[in-house]
């Protein structure tokens, strides 16, 4: 950390599962100018309070120890992480800081929509204060104006680091799907799209956090294990290896925001499967470097699984389409430049 800094960035430790980490952990290695502190890290309830019992000393010690501090940049989730960093938006704003409020998750509207009136008049109010309110779409910009209509609100994307693309030339199709093993993810819905799927070249693998084990079962009890591999999380290099070999990303979500797992899936040069919520459709065109499909609707992931595994070229064609708009608007040098333009506005 560096003393004269003017920017102080918060968020989960990024050696923590999810997406919010892996932005983190991007942006850690893109700023010479900017603190970072960990808000949260992996761990049982006791743990992470303590964890966040000691983030919020260090938290005022920096802002009163640095005086040259003026914005605070702050990456939030729904639930008990707009909880935790309320209480930093409310020292920062004390302080006379300008708070960056970064909301990651596509389910925020629906978040406040089921929540308590008072649990909502305190999230507008945290949103009232915000100077800005950075936001992964556009379709969640609209869906958060109704919240805040008076909130200043800009469209950051997640970034990703470009790298070489390297060509696949393996006759066996590899489908994954990396993220949290759930429902909300469609995990239940790969499941019955793989009892579906009658090529016997195509396997796919599921990698992610949460009740593995449960899935393993239901994957074993439906007789799949020769077209299904199931793991825990995976990170480092171990991941880099598992997407560089992948042949077709999949993501049947019911809810997103703009998931870092589909940008790396088209940093390597990877059709998309996936579904037209939150952010996605501002990174994957249907038809163009994948398709979306509606949300639940197993059989049409089946089938497009299916169409991608026995057509090479346009496998190829649509994975050398997600490289292109990954590099164009996803690249982490693109949107490191566009958050330094948004630092340099708020300061001055």
């Amino acid at each position: 950390m560096k003393n004269n800094s003017k920017i102080l960035m918060i968020g989960p430790d990024p050696d923590s599962f999810g997406g919010i980490s892996s932005v983190i952990k991007l942006y850690q290695g893109s700023f010479d100018n900017v603190m970072f502190l960990s808000s949260c890290k992996n761990g049982n309830i006791i743990s992470k309070i303590l964890f966040f019992g000691y983030f919020l000393l260090k938290y005022i010690l920096i802002l009163f120890k640095n005086k040259s501090l003026r914005i605070i940049h702050i990456h939030v989730s729904t639930g008990a992480s707009l909880f935790r960093k309320s209480i930093a938006v409310n020292i920062a704003k004390l302080l006379n800081k300008k708070v960056i409020f970064n909301i990651h998750p596509a389910r925020f509207n629906e978040f406040y929509k089921n929540s308590h009136p008072l649990i909502k008049a305190y999230i507008k109010n945290i949103l009232d204060k915000s100077d800005l309110i950075l936001i992964l779409s556009e379709k969640i910009k609209i869906d958060l104006m109704n919240i805040c209509p008076d909130g200043n609100f800009k469209v950051l994307y997640n970034p990703i680091t470009i790298k070489e693309l390297k060509i696949k030339t393996s006759e066996d199709i590899k489908a994954l799907f990396l993220g949290k093993l759930c429902r909300n993810k469609g995990v239940y819905d790969i499941i019955e799209a793989a009892k579906q799927v009658k090529s016997d070249n195509i396997k796919i693998y599921l990698y992610g956090d949460g009740d593995y084990k449960h899935f393993q079962k239901l994957i074993e009890s439906n007789n799949l294990q020769d077209k299904m591999f199931i793991s825990g999380w995976i990170s480092g290099d171990k991941k880099e290896k598992i997407i560089e070999t992948s042949d077709i990303f999949v993501l049947p979500s019911y809810t997103e925001g703009l998931p870092i797992s589909i940008l790396e899936a088209m940093v390597n040069g990877l059709p998309i499967i996936s579904t037209p919520v939150g952010g996605v459709p501002e990174a994957v065109i249907d038809e163009v470097n994948g398709f979306l499909i509606e949300s639940g609707n197993y059989n049409a992931l089946a089938d497009k699984i299916e169409l991608l595994a026995n057509n090479k070229e346009l496998r190829n064609k649509m994975g050398q389409e997600s490289f292109n708009i990954a590099r164009e608007k996803f690249d982490i040098s693109v949107i490191v430049n566009q958050l330094k333009g948004i630092y340099e506005e708020l300061l001055g």
